[in-house]
């Protein structure tokens, strides 16, 4: 008997640890939660270049950083204030070809450092930016179609300039300007347009170039976890 009941208290013993060990650990998890602020996926940051990216200096492993334009707001607490930095890298390079083909550059966004001078990796793509390839990349001023759109554009404008040339020679001398202006823009433009559209046939196309100061948006695609303290 005296067996069975050393035996019951040594299981009860057990339990009660068990027990204790349990509550411990959710108030270790419960603890680490409120010493940190997540920011969810999904979420969106404005950033401002601090140095300046293009695809003609720069190559596969540089690095950049961008600087948090407003503070990112979490449940109505600060979770990243305005001027933390957000670091990254050139993953990829294609360069411009020729058919005005532009140069195509991937980013990937490491890091963000902290006020307190902690770095947190992140998890993150370009969001709503207009010259966007599929799989991500960016580039800059498109392909031969965009070339033929902006020779067009600058017809239109050759055009149109010599339309307010024949308008600009007084009232009397407009009504003959005004033709001989519509002719040679005919003309004119007609001989641009054609010779942009063969040059631009053996045109290598743009670099990527952003400036110091260009602004851009990042979305996160994993939530991220910033430390309070």
């Amino acid at each position: 008997m005296k067996k069975y009941i050393t035996l019951g208290l040594l299981v009860a013993g057990l339990a009660f640890g068990m027990n204790i060990s349990a509550d411990a650990a959710v108030n270790k998890t419960m603890k680490a939660d409120v010493q940190a602020i997540r920011i969810p996926a999904g979420s969106t940051m404005k950033l401002e270049l601090i140095e300046p990216l293009s695809t003609r200096t720069g190559s596969v492993g540089d690095q950049f950083s961008a600087m948090l334009k407003a503070d990112k707001i979490v449940n109505g607490q600060i979770a990243l204030p305005a001027g933390s930095i957000i670091r990254g890298t050139i993953n990829k390079i294609n360069p411009s070809k020729r058919l005005s083909r532009s140069a195509v550059v991937y980013f990937n966004f490491d890091h963000v450092v902290t006020p307190t001078g902690r770095q947190i990796p992140l998890s993150a793509g370009l969001f709503d930016y207009r010259e966007l390839t599929l799989d991500g990349g960016v580039y800059q001023g498109g392909n031969y179609g965009y070339a033929i759109k902006q020779n067009w554009k600058k017809t239109k404008k050759i055009f149109n300039n010599t339309i307010q040339w024949g308008k600009g020679t007084g009232d009397n001398m407009q009504y003959l300007c005004v033709p001989i202006g519509a002719v040679g823009g005919v003309f004119g433009g007609g001989a641009y347009y054609a010779g942009m559209a063969v040059a631009d046939l053996f045109k290598k196309g743009n670099d990527v170039n952003w400036t110091q100061g260009k602004e851009f948006e990042i979305m996160l695609t994993q939530p991220l976890d910033i430390p309070l303290h």
